[in-house]
């Protein structure tokens, strides 16, 4: 069990880091749409009357067989504040063109360019977040670093993500963690999708330890 304590963040509380379990689904379903920056939003609402994207995401998230599944997910927890982030990863392989398609049709097609863009072979990290108020304590960072073990215990030897290309904060904070850009997948502008310039695709050879 990966339930590694850390020193006490600048809030002066404690954070732990341990893999997700089923009671976290709501937690990490919200922090998952907002690692998609609008992605989610643009799939999800208003594709079924009365239910939002939160709902899908959630119950993806409470599925054993869904890329979302909270199996694949670590979380960060601080306190009686429960889960403050999340990391979501899964095997770069394990995504094909019919991950969405029988559910949004057209919006499917819209982004088909970023699940046509990956690093086969790696470990994909889907989503990284940290709620508000606790961004900017090295939550985020320490979740990056436990997929990257992960994907070397999984025998994958990259890590790999997708970013707005518009994000600039977020890429220089790849950049820094040592990701490197792999190429852009181009999509068309949106109204319901809040982004220009389309999605970039970044990759992180992993060096293991030695013993």
């Amino acid at each position: 069990m990966d339930r590694t304590p850390e020193p006490k963040s600048r809030r002066d509380e404690r954070i732990d880091y341990r893999p997700a379990m089923p009671d976290d689904g709501a937690a990490i379903a919200g922090l998952i749409c907002q690692a998609g920056g609008g992605l989610y939003e643009f799939l999800f609402d208003d594709l079924i009357p009365f239910v939002r994207a939160f709902d899908i995401v959630a119950a993806g998230v409470g599925m054993s067989d869904s890329p979302l599944s909270w199996e694949n997910c670590l979380v960060a927890t601080g306190g009686s504040a429960g889960v403050v982030g999340v990391a979501n990863f899964f095997p770069a392989d394990s995504i094909s063109d019919e991950t969405f398609l029988s559910l949004v049709s057209d919006r499917f097609e819209h982004i088909r360019p970023m699940l046509q863009l990956l690093d086969r072979g790696s470990m994909f990290l889907n989503a990284v977040a940290v709620a508000g108020n606790y961004r900017g304590n090295g939550i985020g960072t320490r979740l990056i670093e436990r997929a990257e073990a992960r994907a070397l215990e999984a025998g994958l030897p990259r890590l790999s993500l997708h970013v707005w290309v518009d994000n600039v904060p977020a890429i220089r904070l790849y950049k820094r963690h040592g990701f490197t850009e792999v190429g852009i997948a181009e999509l068309a502008a949106s109204p319901r999708l809040p982004h220009r310039g389309g999605s970039l695709l970044m990759r992180k050879t992993l060096l293991r330890s030695p013993d």
